[in-house]
């Protein structure tokens, strides 16, 4: 019977830890090569996407901790090739929806909100 309560014991630990980690990495999303997080301006014409960081959590799996990720207006996005977006650079790095979809190949990517 005191087996049973330790190895309860163990899953709640373990189930917390778990948690707490997911909770402190934000909401994650499937991403195997340019992760990034954007803010899109629906406003123009062509539509516009500002970049941000996203935190490569696994090889496969980034997470958006710089900006809370509320469609329509930001989205999770993957990119085949890197935009020149750097992080450490405090400037806005905006492109329009042509260069996001057609030079650096990025595709919005869903998540789990």
């Amino acid at each position: 019977m005191q087996f049973l309560g330790i190895s309860k014991g163990f899953l709640v630990v373990s189930m917390y830890l778990i948690v707490a980690c997911a909770a402190d990495n934000g909401p994650f999303f499937a991403c195997s090569t340019n992760p990034y997080c954007v803010k899109k301006d629906i406003s123009v014409s062509p539509m516009k996407y500002t970049f941000s960081a996203a935190k490569q959590l696994t090889r496969d799996q980034a997470s958006c901790q710089s900006i809370n990720v509320h469609p329509p207006h930001s989205a999770n996005a993957c990119c085949e090739h890197p935009t020149g977006y750097d992080s450490n650079d405090h400037r806005p790095f905006t492109i329009t929806s042509d260069q996001f979809f057609d030079k650096f190949k990025c595709a919005e990517v869903p998540g789990h909100y």
